[in-house]
This record gives structure tokens, sequence and C-alpha cells, in this order.
């Protein structure tokens, strides 16, 4: 597809009939037009216009999350004019595929009703006109298939789309992964193929299921055999495919989270100080729980001999008659008292007879106590006696622990200062973010052991379902040669297996080919494009089984959820020239590269690459900029190139409308600003 000219209606921005012309007349080589305005202009009103006639597509992928209503296509002000009257807006383009001529129109009727807009199709057309002139007309019906073979929709954000969005497309989720991958096998007719392969297949089972209703048993087992394991094969294939999309997916997702914590690096060793500082915290504390427990322990056990007099007194009274001798006794009651009973000292002399003596007796009777009330004094003093001694030492530890809790006190007192401190240098938004993408990490770690295992465990599976179909597919083929040998069915049967089976090998063989192919390709371009420092790092661009890209770094390590948004928009562009160029068979490719925003997130030096290299691949390349990406250093680089045919400038009216202008490049030059300015 070369788009020739584009003519807008009532359409957005642009009031009246207006109209566009891509390339220079005589002028093949000079395949780049520029469309520049200011933002708000209607750059992005042109690239809606393109979207909408080409697939009647009313959203963009910039739209995100804006209501439906707020994206009527009619012009307000004529909407305003023409009050309670409807109000026809279209897009029309002209452009050629293979050396066909087209004209594709669509229009909508739209109608102001108070404050709401109604907006409803009204035209759908294409016409082809023939190499003699005349002019066909495409059916309504059949408009939508025509396009999708000229421009296959689920590849169009490759080839129409905004600069700053399309580095989204390497990071696509597994659904529109899936809707890419078919649009890329059919761009490089690799559908052909596998329309090829299931057509067959369906010749296959279908003689299968005759050669099942016959009346071999054995032949009939082992078709029922392979089909079902063949369709196992099937379910288990989707499985780890999308097992292996889920694991690349929460790889990359680690790599984006590992690169956002990186911007943490000071926080996380915040982070990591604030924790051990809170582990000492709760050491300390326990250690200050300990200490008073102790204390707690020690004034129990002594508290009743610190407070009580009379336990003092006991103990001291007790002390007394020791130290006089009268506990224990020197002489023991009861044998006075056996003395006085048996009237006969210990040496055998009679004491009643010597009143003395008796008198003398009687008097140590009195001094003396009995010998439980001893054995209970001597006791009570041992024990008292201990007591004191071991409420002396314990009264050295409480002491100790008096100490030892204070400087624990403080050393609580001198932590929560660090942690305050700490804390305030942290901030709570940015601690929240790294806890939170650090918990994220982990979780997402977490799911890809448990993926990988599945994987495993399905690919394990699928192993042995293919050495079982290879089995099968033996045993089948010697019985279909045993029973067979004349018989024709069977002979159709083997021939259409195998001729799948070729085709398979074929479609295998060509789809590895083309996607090592595509990546070298796409990492040749890459490296011209990136800077010098992008150059150093980045190596090597490598195409998935998917069609999905990651790159790998000089290391030879995945390095795609590290680079920048510049450098994946660079990505995505080598990787859409590599497209272009296989789909070509090594030249150039009849697809515009509609760029909106080209080079709003691009250094200069990646600028300068891109303006030296996509005219080259790039049979069309049409851009959409603003003042401050597309200034005279970026037109003088394209001037010199030689392809520059158009360039078109986008002017405001007094009533908020714009002006499609065209000016010649030397005047282009004189309006466009320098860097500086």
């Amino acid at each position: 597809m070369i788009l020739r000219k584009m003519i807008v209606e009532n359409f957005r921005q642009f009031r009246g009939r207006q109209e566009i012309e891509f390339l220079a007349p005589f002028l093949p080589h000079h395949n780049v037009t520029v469309v520049f305005g200011e933002n708000g202009r209607g750059k992005t009103g042109l690239f809606r216009a393109i979207m909408f006639c080409l697939f009647g597509e009313r959203r963009l992928s910039q739209d995100g999350d804006v209501p439906r209503e707020e994206l009527q296509l009619v012009n307000v002000s004529v909407l305003e004019a023409n009050a309670g009257q409807p109000v026809r807006t279209s897009v029309e383009l002209e452009f050629t595929h293979k050396g066909q001529s087209y004209r594709l129109r669509r229009a909508i009727l739209g109608m102001q009703d108070g404050k709401r807009i109604i907006e409803e199709e009204d035209e759908k057309r294409l016409f082809v006109i023939t190499s003699d002139g005349n002019t066909k007309t495409i059916p309504t019906t059949e408009i939508d298939v025509v396009i999708d073979n000229i421009l296959d929709r689920r590849v169009k954000d490759y080839f129409l789309f905004d600069g700053e969005k399309i580095e989204r497309l390497t990071r696509a989720r597994i659904e529109q992964r899936r809707e890419i991958s078919a649009g890329i096998r059919n761009l490089l007719n690799v559908d052909a193929l596998e329309t090829a392969i299931r057509a067959v297949g369906r010749v296959s089972k279908e003689l299968e299921r005759e050669l099942s209703n016959s009346s071999h048993e054995e032949l009939s087992r082992l078709l029922k055999r392979l089909s079902d394991n063949e369709e196992e094969q099937t379910q288990l294939c989707k499985r780890v495919d999308d097992l292996a999309d889920e694991i690349r997916h929460a790889r990359q997702e680690v790599d984006k989270t590992d690169n956002e914590l990186n911007k943490f690096n000071e926080i996380r060793h915040l982070l990591e100080k604030r924790k051990s500082l809170e582990q000492d915290l709760k050491d300390q504390e326990q250690q200050a729980d300990d200490a008073l427990t102790g204390m707690h322990n020690l004034v129990c056990k002594a508290s009743a001999l610190i407070v009580s007099p009379t336990v003092i007194n006991v103990f001291e009274h007790i002390e007394r008659q020791k130290q006089k001798g009268e506990i224990p006794s020197e002489i023991r009651r009861d044998l006075i008292e056996r003395i006085l009973a048996d009237d006969k000292c210990i040496c055998g002399r009679g004491i009643l007879k010597d009143p003395a003596a008796h008198s003398h007796i009687r008097d140590w009777q009195k001094r003396t106590s009995d010998v439980a009330t001893q054995d209970a004094a001597l006791n009570l003093w041992r024990y008292l006696s201990e007591v004191r001694n071991h409420f002396g030492d314990d009264t050295d530890l409480l002491e100790k622990r008096l100490q030892q809790y204070g400087n624990i006190r403080s050393a609580i007192a001198n932590i929560n200062r660090s942690l305050e401190n700490v804390s305030n240098q942290i901030g709570t938004s940015e601690r929240q973010d790294a806890t939170k993408l650090d918990e994220h990490r982990r979780k997402l770690q977490d799911d890809i052991i448990t993926l990988e295992a599945n994987a495993r465990n399905a690919q394990t599976l699928l192993e042995q379902l293919k050495q079982e179909e290879d089995r099968l597919r033996a045993l089948l083929k010697e019985e279909r040669l045993k029973v067979g040998r004349n018989d024709e069915l069977s002979r159709r049967s083997i021939l259409a297996r195998d001729t799948q089976d070729a085709l398979k090998g074929v479609h295998d063989q060509f789809t590895q080919e083309i996607k090592q192919l595509i990546g070298h390709s796409a990492t040749q371009l890459f490296r011209k494009l990136l800077d010098k420092e992008g150059r150093e790092n980045l190596r090597t661009i490598v195409v998935n089984n998917d069609y999905s890209l990651q790159v790998l770094d000089r290391y030879k390590k995945p390095f795609l959820a590290n680079i920048s948004a510049g450098q994946r928009q660079i990505m995505s562009i080598s990787f859409i020239a590599a497209l272009a160029r296989a789909a070509s068979r090594g030249g150039q490719i009849e697809i515009p590269l509609f760029m909106d925003t080209p080079f709003g997130r691009l250094s200069f030096e990646h600028r300068q690459n891109l303006i030296n290299h996509i005219p080259t691949f790039a049979s069309q390349w049409i851009l959409l900029a603003t003042d401050t990406e597309f200034r005279r250093q970026e037109a003088n680089l394209l001037k010199t190139s030689g392809r520059w045919g158009k360039f078109f400038i986008l002017r405001s009216t007094y009533d908020g409308n714009t002006l499609i202008e065209e000016q010649d490049i030397n005047s282009a030059l004189a309006i466009l600003r320098n860097e500086e300015d």
C-alpha cells in the first residue's frame, strides 16, 4: 500500500473539504511527507482519519479511557451552524497496492441534539481503478476483507502508530501477542502454509474416520488412540505455550520491578538500617522486660523480711539467747530432769541429801528449755540467718539489675531517636512504594517457581505423548500395509498423513528460519539506530516463538525490562523494518510507515539515525511532528538525505478549526526553529 492522497471533510478540527497529497509527483524517491503543527492543531486528528477510513475505528490506543461520547468525529462548529440538521463528515483515501489503484471512502452523519451529538455510519465504498481506466466497485460486504488482505488490521499498529506508544508493543499482553502473531504470520505468508496443513489434516481425519468404520478392528482401535493422542497434544501444546508466555511475562515484570527498585537504592539502605534498628529495639525491650521480671522476683522473695519488725525481733532475740549460751543450753533439760527424778548425779552421788546441790540443779532446770523448743529455735535462727545473708546478696544483685535496667532504657531511647531520624529520611510514601515493590517481586518469584514446575510437568507429558504418537504411527503404518495392500482407502489415508507430516516439517523449518532472519535483520538496524551508549550495552534482538521480542545485553542476558522508552521505540521500529524486509523478500514492502509524534522520546543522535536510515527501507514515511521534535536541525538532515518530498503545516483559524497548508521545503526551513530557540 502506497498512500497517494487523503481528503477530509468536516472531520474533527478540519472544517470543510481539505486534502493532503503524500507523494511528490515525478519524484518517486522523495518518499517522506512531514505534517507539522503545534499540539492541539490536529495531527492526531489526521492519524485518526487514516484509521477511521481504513478500518472504521474511532478509538485510538492513545485515547485510553476517554469516554465514547468525547470521541465524536463530526466537526463541532459545522454542527452548531446547522443546529438540528444532519451533517456529513467523510474521509477519502487514494492509494495503490501491487500496481492496482484504489479509492476508499467512509462517511458518517452527525446531528446535535441539545448537548448530545449523535453519529451514525452513512457510507462505506471501495473503488478499484483498472488498468484501462475503468472503475470497479467492491461490494460493501467484501470491503473489510479486501483492506485486511492489503494491510492486516492485526499488524496495523506496527505501521500506523503513535511514536510515543509504539514501545508498548514490546510489553503486550498474552491476548494481544496472539493477535499480533496471527497478523505477522499472515504478513509473512506463514498462515497460507498453516491453512494447507489444516486442510490436509481435515482430509486425513476424514479418511481415518472412514477407515475406522471399516471392518478392520485393530486399525480402528489404533486410529482412535492416535486421534485421542493428537487431541491431548493440542491441548498440552496450548498449555505449554500459555505457561511460557506467563513465565516470560513474569520474568519481564521481575526485571521491571528490579529496575524500579534500583531507583530506591538509597532508600533500600535506609530501610535495611531501619529494619536493623527495629530488631535492636525489640531485643532491648525484651531485655528490659527480663530485668523488670528479675527485680520483681527479688523484691517479692525478700519483702517479708524487709517490712516485718516481728521477724527481725525474733531473729535478734534468738541471737541474744545464743550469745548468752542459752540456745543451745550447755546442759540439756532432759538430763537435768532425769537427775532430779533419779536423785542421783551423773557422778553417782545423791542430790537430795545435799540441799545446795539440789538447789543448783533446780536453777539449771529453770535456765534450760525443752529439746523441741531448742531445736525449733535453732532451726529458725539458721533459716533467718541464711535468708538475711541471701538477702544481702540479692541486694547487690538488685542494685546491679537496677543499673542494667537504666542502661537498657537509655539504649532504647537512643534507638528510638535513630529510628525517628531514619524514618524522616525515608519518607512515608517512598517507604511504602519500595516495600510494595519488594513484596510484588517476591510474589512474582514464587509465581515463576510454580509456573516453571507446571511447565516442566506439561512438557514431560507432551514428550511422552509424542513418543506414544510415534509408536502408534509405526503400528498404524504396519497395520495399514497389512490390511490395505489392495485397499485404495488405506493408501489415500497414508498419503494424506505423510503429506501433513511433511508440511508440518516445512512449516517448522520455515518459521524457525524466518524468526532468525527477522531477529538478525532487526538487530542490524537496531544497532544502526542506537546512540553510542546504547550500542555499547545492547547487542541482540531475539524473536520469540510468538513473535514477541527480547533484547540481550553484552553478556547475552535478557535486558528488555531495563531499557528506556526511547530505546524500546527504536527496538520496535527495527522489528517493523525487519518484518517489512522479510515480507518483501529483502526489498521494500508497500506499507506506509505512518508515525504520529515520531521523535518525542528520542535523543538527537537517535533522531539523526532514524532520518538517515528509515527512508531507505520504508516505501513511504509520513511524519506528524510538533515544533519541539522537528526543528531546523532535523529538517536539514532530512533535506540532505534527498528523501523529503512534501511539507504541510497545520494552522489554527479564528474559530478554533485547523487549515492544512502546503509549503515548499525552503519555506518549511524558514518556519522551523533552531534547537537553541
